[in-house]
């Protein structure tokens, strides 16, 4: 499976094959910026989406984290 770097300007996403250098470097002669360093896909499409999903699980891991905590200590006043 190949790997990916992916890249932003303004709202703009693109992955590229970490060996395809020549295109990193357009990218970034463009005012890309390089925002995630290697995603495993089969493509580049499969790698965005993978990036997404993991942006995803970024932002919502400390609510899940809070909400988890929550429903433990619930649980444990319950129980008592």
């Amino acid at each position: 499976m190949p790997d990916y770097r992916l890249f932003q300007k303004d709202h703009t996403l693109k992955a590229v094959n970490v060996v395809r250098q020549d295109q990193q470097d357009a990218l970034t002669s463009e005012g890309y910026k390089k925002v995630w360093h290697e995603v495993h896909a089969d493509n580049a499409d499969a790698a965005l989406l993978r990036y997404q999903q993991m942006r995803y699980e970024e932002e919502n891991a400390a609510h899940s984290f809070a909400t988890d905590s929550l429903i433990s200590s619930l649980l444990s006043l319950i129980s008592r």
